[in-house]
């Protein structure tokens, strides 16, 4: 069944994939609020559902660019899955959000194809996303060795690059710390603690969901690039697998050294372990057992969810 409506990135499986978003979503709300929803988280819920709508398009289309194709269709299943296993931890805040929205812009930028066009422009451009997020958070300072994937390559390995790199880390500074100054009379960012997520009890277990990175763990390090670039057959694929490679790592670092904010310890990892589910998945040959392991850990993800929030008991 999933196999069947998710096999092409098509119209077809994008809405399909919506409405999983939706409804995982709304059930997330649903344990969150202890059946209690009303109309402010009916509307935030649909909101967070946009925004994983927003992750799905971009992962998806940064491995197949068109409609019609098999390469990256795993992914609209894959998506709303992790929704049911990732733990919340309290939803989001606005700074997640912006960081949210930086990171789908470097996936496109690191999925683009450079034959034609030269990557000065997008590592400008990485080094002001990288510098806006540092400023949100140090520790995502640990990002700026992501544009070594571009620069590695030897077609792309001169100083002209390199100094657009350092001049949108240089130049976006500047202006972050005097937008900063005039506003708050610090050249310091102050987080924001602007909640976007649903008001309720959130639970603080989050064993399936570090299960869940480590599965993602293991496919990351055992499904080798060459493999994935043989599959995709285009050398920026390539790149997004070991960006998200690294986003992976970092994620996991963020969360075992509490670099993060207390209530939202994996939220960094749910882009890229979403992304390596989905190859795991992917990797199954049978149809029938694939249809199969996906129907068991939806049914189990959602008994540990009511589990975890006490609306049932074994």
């Amino acid at each position: 069944m999933f196999t069947n409506v998710f096999k092409r990135v098509n119209i077809e499986s994008l809405i399909a994939s919506f409405f999983l978003c939706v409804l995982a979503n709304v059930f997330m709300t649903y344990c969150v609020t202890a059946g209690n929803i009303d109309t402010q988280a009916l509307v935030k819920t649909m909101c967070l559902s946009l925004a994983y709508i927003s992750i799905i398009l971009t992962i998806a289309f940064s491995e197949s660019r068109r409609l019609n194709q098999s390469f990256g269709s795993i992914h609209l299943l894959s998506i709303p899955i992790c929704i049911l296993l990732f733990n919340q931890q309290g939803g989001f805040v606005l700074d997640k959000a912006i960081v949210l929205a930086v990171f789908l812009r470097v996936i496109t930028l690191f999925s683009k194809d450079y034959k034609t066009t030269p990557p000065t422009k997008a590592l400008f451009l990485l080094g002001v996303l990288f510098t806006i997020i540092s400023f949100i958070n140090s520790y995502y300072a640990l990002f700026f060795i992501t544009p070594l994937l571009i620069l590695k390559e030897a077609k792309h390995r001169n100083t002209k690059n390199i100094l657009a790199l350092l001049l949108g880390i240089i130049l976006s500074l500047q202006s972050l710390c005097l937008i900063c100054y005039l506003a708050t009379g610090s050249f310091f960012y102050k987080t924001m603690y602007l909640k976007a997520s649903v008001s309720g009890s959130y639970s603080s277990n989050d064993l399936v969901w570090s299960v869940t990175v480590f599965i993602a763990l293991l496919t990351a390090t055992v499904f080798r690039p060459a493999e994935y670039k043989r599959k995709a057959q285009r050398n920026n694929t390539q790149r997004t697998f070991l960006f998200m490679q690294t986003f992976l790592l970092i994620s996991i670092f963020l969360r075992y050294y509490n670099e993060v904010e207390q209530k939202e310890l994996w939220l960094e990892s749910f882009i890229p372990v979403a992304f390596f589910i989905g190859i795991a998945i992917d990797a199954l040959k049978k149809r029938q057992l694939k249809n199969t392991i996906i129907t068991v850990v939806i049914f189990a993800s959602i008994g540990l969810k009511l589990f975890a929030y006490d609306l049932i008991s074994f």
